[in-house]
């Protein structure tokens, strides 16, 4: 059944999932091209889905607050991109 209690619980099991990409990139045996890139993502996506959960849960401040952590995060990446590339 399609309720915001299942919204809930879905978006909190993406939350985990992606936190636990996060982790491994962040650990990985051997350093990757953009690995730094990557983790920034997933920390994106983990900001986003909270924000999602939280709108979910009326808690619009919150939400807010976590959406402009994404947005933080997402700056960082392209500002690594672009010195890489630089486009900066």
């Amino acid at each position: 059944m399609n309720t915001s209690t299942e919204a809930v619980r879905l978006l909190e099991q993406a939350f985990a999932t992606v936190r636990d990409a996060n982790n491994v990139i962040d650990n990985l045996i051997a350093d990757h091209d953009y690995q730094d890139v990557a983790s920034l993502i997933t920390q994106a996506a983990q900001a986003l889905i909270a924000s999602a959960g939280l709108l979910m849960q009326s808690d619009d401040e919150a939400a807010l607050e976590a959406l402009e952590s994404a947005e933080d995060l997402i700056d960082a990446v392209y500002d690594i991109i672009d010195a890489d590339t630089d486009e900066g």
